[in-house]
């Protein structure tokens, strides 16, 4: 499989919550917040993504973020 799928866990929900808080995430912004509290429970370091700025700030996460246009 090219993109293997990864299971939700029991441990993206407290993370996501951590987030949230953490960085004073609201509206739309929570879904990214989930995404990347998935991302940390599966040690998953980076994320392609044309929205750069929006997942800027979990850089401090170990999240690597890469615009498709720099690939």
């Amino acid at each position: 499989m090219l993109f293997p799928l990864l299971p939700d866990s029991s441990t993206v929900y407290p993370m996501w919550r951590q987030l949230v808080v953490k960085y004073d995430v609201s509206g739309v912004q929570v879904h990214d917040a989930r995404l990347v509290a998935a991302m940390i429970a599966h040690n998953v370091k980076h994320i392609l993504t044309f929205n750069v700025t929006d997942f800027q700030r979990y850089t401090d996460e170990g999240i690597e973020v890469v615009n498709p246009g720099a690939v």
